[in-house]
């Protein structure tokens, strides 16, 4: 079975799209378009970022694909790419701050989204894409996907509110292998010896963080994954252009 013998739950390309329409969570290169910026810049370093993994002749879920830049990437290298991430019909994991108007910033979180999937279809019409969406909440990822070799998540758990059921319901679709990108807790690369979170909101502070939960140390999140069955695991660092800065990632392959 092809993705492309599949309907449900493939969502349909929105088409006449312009960059007006768009936001860009990466800056990325568009054939025929030049270059767009977005908050991170991982250009030149998509593979290292993914611990340069073999996909090819894989089948690779993309969870929080965004903009796409990953799925695309992972399509070059020869894999078929289910991209899964919310739609302007799902919200945010917001941090729930006492006297905030929730309901102006659920509308403003799910117009978000909407320019989001916008700038993912122009980056897909734009790369001649294959790749299929489908659209939900990473705590509960269709099973109609179907099986797939690697699910991937790049630097997506810190804004879950519930990162172990995220990576549990990628698992029950990931036959081989499952890919964790995510922040340095510590701002340092080598930070391998402790399981403790960071929790990113302050309340006490009021420091404003609401679309972050978590900075998750590697050896949590390898542990994580060695209860979901995922014990053969290595971990790589990188550090990559966020807006004006250079920021410490690790990058986890587990293999069951």
């Amino acid at each position: 079975m092809t993705l492309q013998t599949l309907g449900a739950p493939y969502a349909p390309p929105r088409t006449a799209l312009s960059l007006e329409d768009c936001y860009f969570y990466h800056t990325m290169d568009f054939p025929g378009l030049g270059t767009v910026e977005g908050e991170w810049d991982l250009r030149g370093k998509v593979g290292q970022y993914l611990a340069d993994f073999n996909f090819a002749g894989k089948r690779a879920l993309d969870v929080g694909a965004a903009n796409g830049i990953l799925s695309f990437h992972m399509e070059a290298m020869g894999a078929e790419v289910v991209s899964f991430d919310l739609s302007n019909e799902h919200d945010w994991d917001i941090v729930p701050f006492a006297g905030v108007d929730h309901e102006a910033q659920r509308a403003s979180r799910r117009a978000h989204l909407a320019k989001i999937n916008n700038g993912y279809w122009l980056c897909h019409a734009a790369h001649g894409s294959k790749a299929r969406m489908v659209h939900g909440v990473a705590y509960d990822i269709p099973a109609a996907i179907g099986p797939v070799d690697v699910a991937v998540f790049g630097s997506i758990l810190l804004q879950l509110r519930d990162p172990f059921l995220a990576l549990e319901s990628a698992a029950k679709l990931a036959g081989d292998a499952i890919i964790v990108a995510d922040l340095s807790p510590s701002g340092r690369i080598g930070s391998l010896f402790r399981r403790t979170p960071r929790f990113m909101p302050r309340g006490l502070r009021n420091n404003g963080i609401n679309d972050g939960w978590y900075r998750l140390p590697p050896l949590l999140v390898r542990e994580f994954l060695a209860i979901l069955g995922f014990r053969n695991q290595q971990v790589t660092w990188g550090r990559y252009r966020y807006r004006d800065r250079s920021v410490p990632i690790y990058t986890i392959v587990a293999r069951r």
